[in-house]
């Protein structure tokens, strides 16, 4: 005998921290004639329209394709899509001693597809969510599967929060997440619950509203996350002076925005508008560890200091100072280990940087010995810890900086150094900020809470390593990857003293700092 159930499901599903929207519904079911396979038809009450999750109600709508999984004693017996403002679809074989249980996953797949009558739970990713915001969601029928009851009601409840982050500097870079959960386990043999995240740590794409509002589907973490920012390839750890992420529960709803810091993007061409983004802070070999390895400082204001420099060629040294090209990469000169410190005449100078071999030493850390640059043939172990990823700015590049840029002198928490702002640069309230070398060194004067706001919108700064307490004695300087052409012992380098920010050329057995850049995608 035909039973005929109609079920209506309001799937209008509110992300706040209440339960979602209840509404009552009826269904009709439609057995086969084999008795074992019925069809469902659950309508919208919404009418219909693309999936998608609004971000400022927290609203989902549905979009053909969008499917709901039917959970029924224990496995999944069968899948409802959307098309014409209804899920409709065959489950096989419910047992009248269950619910018929209702899984929605925002348009995302099973890890493996299901088959129904064996299947008892699957794996889905959330973690690519740059085009949708998915929701995952679960409900059940309010009384068990009974032959003939042509009544049921239902109520999907978001089994995730729905999350807004705010960069502290416009980007409009992709922004993901690191350390976040970004898979759940549907389980059909879990009862009313369902959706289970799995613990493992992930990294989730963010779903971009503007350069300064982005969202996403977070599933409940069970802790405060202290998670790391990635920009395009950029990767910078969130310091202690940036909000964490709170423990997300079902149904949460987080409007206010959690601050994200985002590193500033710099116009480094005279001619051009490249942008790029520098390292969070020097270079440096960690020479004492059991395994060497390249890291950069925890923050821009972190400097060791010269005893590095009064050990000479010591490789269990660490170090932030280099010889030009020193990176480990054999380029057919004598020195290129990072502990090479011979220093003491002009010829042993011409022993630095790449050679071809034939007595051409006017050659920079680009193109067939582009491995001589520091950040391009090292993986930086905080620095996404992969080759490639960094460079380090040619002579240009720092010309262009100084040029395109704001820039002063300033003192930060007691060092002194270089302050370059980032295009679309704002002023945290409270602070002054005087452009250029000419008194700014007696205005730009920040304590380590000050300097703290100014970092988070994006300023850089370039210590000078050496100096007293006089303003007028003290210099710091960064190696550029361009040979001088004057001379086959110089490389050119970004220069600040007390007076000036320009580009100078020095021996190539020199001892300067490395900072590093990578390009805006």
């Amino acid at each position: 005998m035909k039973k005929t159930i109609l079920t209506l499901v309001a799937f209008m599903l509110v992300m706040g921290m209440t339960q979602c929207k209840k509404e009552q519904t009826t269904t009709n079911v439609n057995p086969a004639d084999d008795g074992e396979t019925v069809y469902i038809t659950m309508k919208v009450a919404d009418g219909g329209g693309k999936h998608i999750v609004y971000p400022g109600t927290g609203a989902v709508v549905y979009g053909d394709g969008d499917k709901i999984y039917v959970g029924n004693n224990g496995h999944y017996v069968g899948t409802l899509t959307y098309a014409n403002g209804a899920f409709s679809g065959y489950i096989s074989n419910p047992s009248t001693t269950d619910y018929l249980h209702f899984y929605f996953m925002g348009g995302k797949t099973p890890a493996t597809a299901p088959t129904a009558g064996s299947t008892t739970s699957f794996t889905v990713d959330i973690s690519d969510q740059s085009s949708k915001l998915p929701v995952l969601s679960y409900g059940h029928s309010n009384t068990k599967y009974i032959d003939g009851t042509t009544a049921y009601t239902c109520m999907l409840e978001n089994k995730c929060g729905l999350v807004k982050f705010v960069p502290t500097t416009p980007n409009s870079s992709t922004i993901s997440i690191s350390g976040m959960k970004t898979t759940a386990t549907i389980n059909f043999a879990s009862g009313n619950e369902g959706i289970d995240p799995v613990d493992a740590a992930g990294t989730v794409t963010l779903y971009s509203v503007s350069d300064t509002e982005k969202w996403a589907i977070l599933l409940p973490q069970g802790e405060v996350v202290s998670p790391t920012v990635n920009v395009g390839n950029y990767a910078c750890t969130m310091t202690s002076t940036i909000t964490t992420i709170p423990e997300v529960t079902t149904n949460m709803y987080h409007t206010t925005g959690i601050r994200v810091r985002v590193p500033g993007q710099f116009r480094v061409r005279l001619s051009e508008e490249k942008k790029v983004y520098f390292s969070p802070g020097n270079l440096q070999y960690i020479g004492s560890a059991a395994t060497p390895y390249w890291k950069f400082a925890d923050n821009q204001l972190e400097y060791l200091g010269d005893s590095q420099n009064e050990q000479g060629e010591d490789p269990n040294i660490d170090r932030d100072r280099f010889g030009w090209g020193t990176s480990g990469w054999n380029n057919g000169n004598l020195y290129y280990q990072p502990y090479n410190r011979n220093y003491n005449t002009e010829n042993e100078s011409r022993g630095y940087g790449p050679t071809d071999g034939n007595g051409n030493y006017w050659l920079s850390l680009t193109g067939d010995y582009v491995n001589a640059d520091w950040g391009v043939y090292n993986p930086i172990s905080n620095g996404g810890n992969q080759a490639g990823l960094w460079r380090t700015p040619t002579e240009g590049e720092w010309r262009g900086l100084v040029s395109n840029n704001s820039w002063g002198l300033s003192q930060v928490d007691g060092l002194n150094g270089l302050i370059v702002l980032p295009i679309d640069w704002v002023l945290p309230d409270g602070l002054n900020f005087t452009p250029g070398a000419t008194s700014s060194y007696s205005t730009n004067i920040y304590d380590s809470d000050q300097w703290a706001l100014m970092e988070a919108n994006g300023a850089i700064f370039l210590y000078a390593y050496s100096y007293s307490t006089l303003w007028s004695n003290w210099y710091g300087m960064y190696w550029s990857a361009s040979h001088y052409n004057s001379r086959r012992d110089n490389a050119n380098y970004m220069n600040i003293t007390s007076y000036e920010a320009s580009v100078n050329s020095g021996y190539r057995n020199n001892a300067y700092c490395v900072r590093l850049i990578q390009d805006v995608e």
